[in-house]
């Protein structure tokens, strides 16, 4: 996947996005606009209610409170120094607030978001973020039917919709891509749940469990937790894994082991539901949830190009707001990457799992809900605003073209960004030149569509994800600390999160 000098496409390109037209909907009235949505809505059966025939577990349920407290302990990282919770806090939308990741080896191991910083006498230290991609938010993991993580590769090789991957295998990197995994677990989220302990540079480290497989480390983390591997100053979660399991008499190992540990965090992830939003509202019949702007916004949301809209739902579709599908968008290479190309710089995406040329450079299609909460956006985080990304899927050519990073990352990895970059978009406009493609970019465009378009985004937002005290039960203010090593996380100014 060569770049290629193709100047004069590029030329093209540019000068065709360039020309703008006002969409006819910025012309309508309210009431028109309202009937045209009520027609879209049900044309493609919205329901605004995503909960819908899912079954979600309670925050207060004893598996969800037992994950919640594995989730805020470093004990699950090889050199205790890393938790789940350092890169999915709920504070900051279920993700992190940074383009790339720093799982192990940080200065400061309490800092999440902005200001977390490798260590500098860490193993392959350079300045930059040490993980390959954007972290996705773990709010509403239940709501995914099909894959989970950007390139899919934990996938429920049976989607029936609404089962989360209940129903039918599910195949991991233990298994290889399409293969049934008989140890993933009862859905995807337990099955994913398993993997963030693995690599070396997010949980394992780079001195615990070296040569050992996946399921070894499970294992040993499992051995660490009842008391096994290594004395602990403290450890109470014997006796809480025997309340949750009510299993008082049985052996240490039959209620701690790896399947237990992804089960409980698992239902912690799923119970993060947060799906109370304005635009559910108005789908429900509220006219007013929304405002004049943010229902232009939907519209052009929801509409194709003849219809003076942008045609999103395409990918976004659904009440969950997107397809579950893989799409090169040609988001900008930034960080490391995932080891490909000549350079080991470049993320070939979901081509990892499958070789299928449809999947060079394509992602997963990300939820919408809380979008204005999880940013940066992109897989390698590469867009601070949501006005930005919403620029870029308008026009990829010009994007990448003029791409300068101005994320919460100073020192990003970003010597190779535009090669790699165009590697991408070039496979891209050989995608869409040969039908593999939903982009139909470049798209005429105003920056009155990119403030519509932005302003609908923002009320996908559920209230509870801005509001501490709201997202109180999925944090551990009042919680027992089984073992002295839960994160107690702070922001850049070292404030409480």
């Amino acid at each position: 996947m060569k770049t290629k000098n193709h100047r004069l496409t590029l030329l093209v390109t540019l000068i065709y996005s360039s020309l703008s037209s006002a969409s006819f909907i910025d012309n309508q009235s309210e009431r028109w606009i309202d009937n045209a949505l009520s027609d879209q809505i049900s044309l493609l059966s919205l329901t605004g209610d995503p909960k819908r025939h899912r079954t979600i577990p309670s925050i207060d349920s004893p598996k969800a409170q037992l994950g919640k407290l594995l989730f805020f302990s470093k004990i699950q990282s090889g050199n205790f120094d890393t938790a789940c919770v350092s890169c999915h806090h709920p504070n900051l939308g279920g993700a992190d607030a940074l383009s790339i990741a720093i799982g192990v080896d940080t200065v400061n191991p309490n800092l999440l978001g902005p200001g977390r910083e490798h260590r500098a006498t860490a193993d392959n230290y350079d300045g930059g973020p040490t993980m390959p991609r954007n972290v996705p938010t773990s709010f509403n993991l239940g709501f995914w039917d099909r894959h989970l993580f950007h390139d899919g590769r934990v996938e429920a090789l049976l989607p029936v919709p609404f089962q989360h991957g209940a129903v039918g295998p599910i195949s991991t990197p233990d298994s290889g891509q399409g293969i049934a995994d008989p140890g993933a677990g009862a859905n995807l989220s337990h099955a994913q749940a398993g993997f963030p302990v693995t690599p070396q540079e997010e949980m394992r480290g780079f001195s615990f469990a070296q040569g050992n497989t996946n399921q070894e480390i499970r294992d040993l983390i499992a051995q660490r937790l009842r008391g096994e591997l290594e004395p602990l100053a403290v450890n109470h979660w014997p006796a809480l894994f025997r309340q949750t399991y009510n299993s008082p008499d049985a052996s240490l190992k039959e209620v701690i082991n790896s399947d237990t540990i992804r089960e409980a965090l698992g239902d912690y992830m799923r119970s993060q539901s947060f799906v109370d939003n304005r635009w559910y509202r108005y789908i429900k019949g509220d006219k007013a949830a929304l405002n004049l702007v943010e229902k232009r916004g939907a519209l052009k949301f929801l509409s194709n190009n003849s219809e003076g809209g942008f045609n999103c739902q395409s990918c976004h579709q659904g009440d969950l707001m997107t397809d579950e599908g893989f799409h090169n968008i040609a988001v900008p290479q930034i960080g490391r990457g995932k080891g490909d190309g000549e350079t080991g710089t470049n993320d070939f995406g979901r081509y990892r799992e499958t070789s299928a040329l449809r999947d060079a450079y394509a992602f997963r299609t990300p939820s919408l809900l809380n979008v204005e909460m999880t940013s940066p956006y992109g897989h390698s985080g590469a867009f601070s605003t949501l006005e930005d990304i919403i620029k870029h899927h308008m026009d990829p050519f010009y994007s990448g073209a003029f791409y300068t990073y101005d994320g919460p990352q100073p020192n990003i990895q970003l010597a190779d960004q535009r090669s790699n970059t165009f590697e991408a978009l070039w496979t891209m406009f050989f995608q869409q030149a040969t039908g593999q493609s939903k982009l139909q970019s470049p798209y005429s465009y105003r920056q009155t569509d990119i403030e519509d378009l932005s302003a609908f985004l923002r009320s996908l937002t559920d209230p509870c994800t801005q509001d501490r005290a709201c997202l109180e039960p999925w944090l551990v203010d009042d919680d027992i600390d089984p073992d002295g090593l839960r994160v107690y996380a702070v922001d850049k100014d070292l404030n409480p999160l």
